[in-house]
């Protein structure tokens, strides 16, 4: 019987193979189906093959507007800032009031190993710079530029190479900050916290916050709120999607009353303008830790 149509799968790797986008692994591993599978595989990949070529010399290369590559990189830079400052203050968060924490050994010796080279670069940028007052010496008081005594241009390139590998080890220690707080999961990939495990901390007047897990993709943490009888939070906006689980007690927010078993979920940018408890409760709560508390 012959073969009408390929299954689902076998076709969508003969178009990204036509296209050229295949891995080179699975480039291989399609090239030997082709050999091994029948005429109707070869003969769709052959279409696919001639229709992208069809399109590909009769389309007119369109130059792009020189403007649009400065508008690309201003964009990657303001996301990479972004991403920077939501790290930094994810880290500062989870930081605050936290028990410093012993780093092992290794740690230790990659930092020092780490300082020790920062070291070497700047003697090395130090010894290649003595030209400059020796210069200055044999003129006198005259001011000689840069361009004149041929300072090399990549020295501020290794300036800000160093300055970005402090970042680096300053975004390192945050880290280790962070996953000293939170429990780690075992070799099988489970994380278990016991109601007499974690600390909590006190994150506003009758508020305490038992942090769970934080997760660097989503900048999310998961955590426990114990609010006390009489307690209200401060009005925030949302940086991130916010979930909310009542597991103890009941609150009241945004005007709605809530109760052991109930879900609430507030959308990045919206506002809790009045979260409050009458008789205490103890929320399951994953928000981002950059919510802007609102005067």
């Amino acid at each position: 019987m012959t073969e009408t149509t390929l299954p689902e799968d076998l076709e969508e790797q003969a178009m990204l193979y036509a296209l050229g986008v295949l891995d080179p692994e699975d480039r291989r591993v399609f090239e030997v189906r082709l050999q091994e599978q029948s005429d109707l595989l070869r003969q769709t990949a052959a279409a696919y093959e001639a229709t992208i070529h069809a399109i590909g010399t009769g389309v007119v290369p369109v130059t792009p507007p020189s403007s649009l590559r400065e508008r690309l990189v201003r964009q990657v830079a303001k996301e990479a800032a972004r991403e920077l400052e939501q790290f930094e203050l994810a880290a500062n968060t989870v930081a605050l009031g936290s028990v410093p924490v012993l780093p092992q050994d290794s740690v230790r010796e990659r930092l020092l190993s780490r300082i020790q080279a920062h070291s070497a670069v700047q003697c090395a940028v130090k010894e290649s710079l003595p030209v400059l007052g020796d210069l200055a010496d044999r003129k006198g008081d005259e001011r000689v530029s840069e361009e004149k005594i041929g300072v090399p241009k990549d020295v501020a390139s290794l300036s800000t190479w160093l300055s970005s590998g402090w970042t680096a080890v300053s975004n390192f220690l945050r880290t280790l900050l962070i996953r000293s707080l939170i429990p780690r999961p075992s070799s099988d990939g489970l994380t278990f916290v016991k109601a007499s495990e974690g600390t909590w901390r006190e994150i506003a007047h009758g508020v305490t916050a038992k942090l769970l897990a934080f997760d660097p993709v989503s900048r999310r943490t998961t955590t426990l709120l114990r609010f006390r009888p009489g307690t209200s939070y401060a009005p925030h906006r949302h940086a991130a999607v916010e979930e909310l689980y009542v597991l103890e007690g009941g609150c009241s927010i945004a005007g709605r009353e809530m109760a052991v078993g109930d879900y609430h979920r507030a959308e990045a940018g919206t506002v809790h303008h009045d979260t409050s408890t009458d008789e205490g409760c103890l929320l399951l709560v994953i928000s981002s830790p950059q919510n802007e508390i609102l005067k």
